[in-house]
């Protein structure tokens, strides 16, 4: 079932850096979950921690990079482990995963490894530590992202190297995460309250088949958001103390389904296009 998403995500979203975090979505979005509904209702066919889009998202990094041979790697948001194990294999002497998921590190034990359950905006770590220090798919649910990326810039050695790719952004399109349930209802979650969503879901007989809607539509006001406009990501990072910014760029979908009508809906409330149209946004920096 989500193999066959993929494919229909690959025609909606604006570049293969995108699909491949919207996928990472899905994964924290099974986490979460998994933490509020029976296992009797849970499809156990659709864990997106099978799929291979970590790989690929490694794979962009490493061309930012000339070695990870010998090198310490602090991963934001890692989960299970997967992500950890791309750096372990590629030659790091010291990898470090940070999160605060119950399951973290389950998918992976090494011996270079060490899981830490602690938040990305006070993170454990001395000064200078590491030579990588990677993010993918977290800091667009981290609440004080300046914190954060401050955070990140503190613990990575001068002239080391600092990844972060957040995607969806709140106010994409999609920025609710749900993306296969409303297709004809785009940016949903800032044209209508969670009650008029409910309301929308019985009336248009939208089901989740695996469990109670309800539970979608929680997920998507809950607290697992940071709620910020993409031009916050850039302000911060434009202000951190790095050598070098490689990127601090935002990302665009396509405009097909911002229509006229969308988006003067939208606009009367204050969005702009921009904003509206701003799906991720990746950074890229050099200490």
């Amino acid at each position: 079932m989500i193999k066959n998403y993929l494919v229909h995500l690959r025609n909606k979203f604006f570049g293969v850096n995108a699909i491949l975090a919207a996928v990472e979505e899905l994964k924290h979005e099974y986490r979460y979950l998994s933490k509020n509904i029976n296992n009797d209702h849970k499809d156990n066919n659709s864990d997106p921690n099978d799929l291979d889009y970590q790989t690929n998202i490694f794979n962009q990094f490493s061309s930012y990079v000339p070695t990870f041979v010998n090198k310490k790697v602090l991963v934001i948001g890692c989960g299970s482990g997967k992500d950890c194990s791309y750096f372990v294999d590629a030659g790091a002497s010291l990898v470090n995963g940070l999160d605060i998921v119950d399951n973290i590190g389950c998918g992976f034990k090494h011996e270079k490894v060490k899981y830490f359950s602690d938040s990305a905006e006070n993170m454990p770590f001395e000064n200078n530590l590491y030579d990588y220090v990677y993010s993918v798919a977290t800091m667009e649910h981290i609440h004080e992202i300046d914190k954060a990326f401050s955070e990140m810039v503190r613990v990575t050695k001068p002239g080391g190297i600092v990844y972060c790719f957040a995607c969806p952004l709140w106010n994409s399109r999609e920025g609710h995460h749900k993306f296969n349930l409303f297709p004809q209802y785009p940016w949903i979650h800032l044209r209508l309250s969670k009650e008029q969503i409910k309301e929308y879901c019985s009336k248009n007989n939208i089901i989740n088949p695996n469990y109670d809607i309800v539970y979608d539509i929680e997920f998507m006001f809950s607290d697992y958001f940071n709620f910020l406009p993409s031009a916050r990501y850039i302000e911060v990072c434009s202000k951190l103390p790095v050598s070098e910014i490689i990127k601090n760029t935002l990302y665009r979908d396509s405009e097909i389904f911002l229509t006229d009508e969308v988006f003067q809906e939208l606009n009367r409330i204050g969005y702009s296009k921009e904003e509206l149209l701003s799906n991720a946004h990746e950074f890229i920096a050099k200490k």
